[in-house]
């Protein structure tokens, strides 16, 4: 295996390790290129705080965060009771709204009740009395049919005794008048026989 130098290579299954050596020299050698060595920097100091007065303005700015987050934290807790307590507010109320409409919701269904049996009692009354006159007519009229039927069977044995005296008064003149006739026949029969002989 060669190198950018070319410097070690495999010589009879062994590798040459002084090219190596070489690089960690070079680089021992040039400082900037190592980077365990502290650089000295091109700007200059920003502020002139020692440590202690960072620690303490750090200090500082977390109690004022950690009050701010604790105060954040109470309110929080507070609107959340608040939240709580105006949504148990709001449930009585819309349950009290609730039990107010089905209270009324029953007194008006109780009146529809009420109103429907009495128009059905009203209904039914005007059915009954309908019935009632119903039945007077039918009555009336079947009496009526009674006596016209009761009129007709009188007239009709009225008629069957004017027929019969009828039948009996034409055989005595159908009669009558056969015997006449046959009088008459026989005396013309004589009267005849006389004139021709």
């Amino acid at each position: 295996m060669l190198n950018r130098d070319q410097s070690w290579v495999k010589e009879g299954g062994a590798f040459n390790w002084s090219g190596c050596v070489e690089i960690s020299g070079s680089l021992a050698a040039n400082p900037e290129s190592d980077d365990n060595v502290r650089r000295q920097p091109h700007t200059h100091a920003m502020t002139n705080l020692t440590r202690d007065e960072m620690n303490q303005t750090l200090s500082a700015i977390e109690e004022r965060m950690d009050k701010r987050i604790e105060r954040m934290e109470r309110d929080a807790e507070r609107r959340t009771v608040d939240y709580k307590h105006e949504l148990s507010l709001r449930d009585d109320q819309l349950r009290r709204e609730l039990d107010m409409r089905q209270e009324s919701f029953r007194a008006e269904q109780a009146a529809r009740d009420a109103a429907l049996a009495e128009k059905f009692s009203g209904f039914l009354a005007a059915q009954a009395e309908r019935d009632k006159a119903w039945e007077k007519v039918t009555d009336a009229r079947f009496e009526r049919i009674e006596r016209d039927v009761n009129s007709i069977k009188t007239d009709a044995k009225t008629i069957t005794a004017d027929v019969h005296g009828l039948k009996i008064t034409m055989a005595k003149y159908l009669g009558g008048a056969v015997v006449i006739g046959a009088l008459a026949s026989a005396a013309l029969g004589v009267a005849l026989r006389h004139f021709f002989s």
